[in-house]
């Protein structure tokens, strides 16, 4: 009757440490508005923004060694024309040096980088308060693929470095664990992602909010988000969830086979990387056939883990 008891016991209090993890829309709401600060104390509310132009390669970028695009992994991955821009202030965490690392790769199928290999950075910007003035900017790096002695090279990675001035901190991964050494990692990960895709299935926005806490709450510090954009960012993304799937028909779910970690932020930050018919899949990913034309597509939510400093327990960080 004891031992009863007591696996009753434990139940209760595993459902109600569940229940109270778990909030609503409103509640999630307004933990962000308490935990962001108001944009109003800050005297500007500086941005960075990175364009590039690329052709006949593929490429990566990372900035303070996450990632800003895995073009190397998606439609760059046959060499194709890409031109891109990413706002850059949720890579950077505070005021002070930042590390920019662009991997430049040839083209599948190709050994070296080639002669027609292009890759430009157009430029890194520095937007002193963009929400006032959206043409007032300062160039602070540029950079291009030399024509000459890069022919041969099977591959190319730039570092180049640029000091940030910020008003907000965002803890990040800087605190994380290390998680190159931690055993049985693979499949931690794919219970987390696992926990993602069965959410992605029911479609319950509600149920990612709270997964994303973490990461939500550093965009709207990182972007200035005042109350009103917080709510309104929050009722989309739960009205928004996973909708394309309702435009696809005969969807298959990838499974979690033939993977491979891939490792970020100084091995603190983690993800699992599948080979996908056009992309490669970082997160819970299916594949269909849009109802209206009938083409092939595939769906990946991209995610990225740490284990927080005092914690055990894998989270979405970004």
């Amino acid at each position: 009757m004891k031992k009863i008891i007591l696996t009753l016991s434990l139940a209760f209090c595993l459902q109600s440490c569940s229940q109270k993890s778990n909030l609503n829309k409103e509640e999630i709401i307004a933990e962000f508005t308490k935990n962001t600060p108001n944009p109003s104390i800050y005297n500007t509310h500086p941005q960075y923004r990175l364009e590039q132009y690329s052709s006949n390669c593929r490429w990566e970028i990372r900035l303070n060694d996450m990632p800003l695009f895995l073009g190397e992994m998606a439609h760059t991955k046959n060499g194709s024309i890409s031109n891109n821009s990413f706002w850059l202030n949720m890579n950077i965490l505070h005021s002070g040096k930042q590390i920019i690392t662009i991997r430049i790769y040839p083209v599948e199928g190709q050994k070296t980088l080639g002669e027609f290999a292009t890759f430009r950075l157009i430029g890194l910007d520095f937007y002193p308060d963009k929400a006032k003035d959206k043409t007032n900017y300062q160039r602070l790096l540029s950079w291009e693929l030399p024509d000459k002695n890069i022919k041969d090279l099977p591959f190319l990675v730039i570092k180049k470095e640029f000091e940030a001035v910020v008003p907000y901190t965002n803890t990040g991964w800087e605190k994380s664990k290390d998680l190159t050494e931690i055993k049985d990692l693979g499949k931690m990960v794919i219970e987390k992602m696992k926990d993602l895709e069965e959410i992605m299935k029911d479609q319950n926005g509600i149920g990612h909010l709270n997964l994303t806490k973490k990461f939500l709450q550093e965009k709207y510090t990182c972007s200035y988000s005042n109350s009103k954009e917080i709510e309104t960012d929050c009722n989309e993304l739960v009205s928004h969830f996973n909708a394309d799937m309702n435009d696809i028909e005969s969807i298959e779910w990838v499974p979690y086979t033939n993977y491979e970690l891939v490792f970020y932020g100084n091995g603190r930050v983690v993800s699992l990387r599948r080979r996908g018919d056009v992309f490669n899949f970082y997160g819970p990913a299916y594949k269909g056939k849009w109802k209206d034309d009938k083409s092939y597509t595939e769906q990946c939510f991209d995610k990225f883990y740490h284990i927080p400093e005092g914690s055990a327990e894998l989270e979405i960080i970004r």
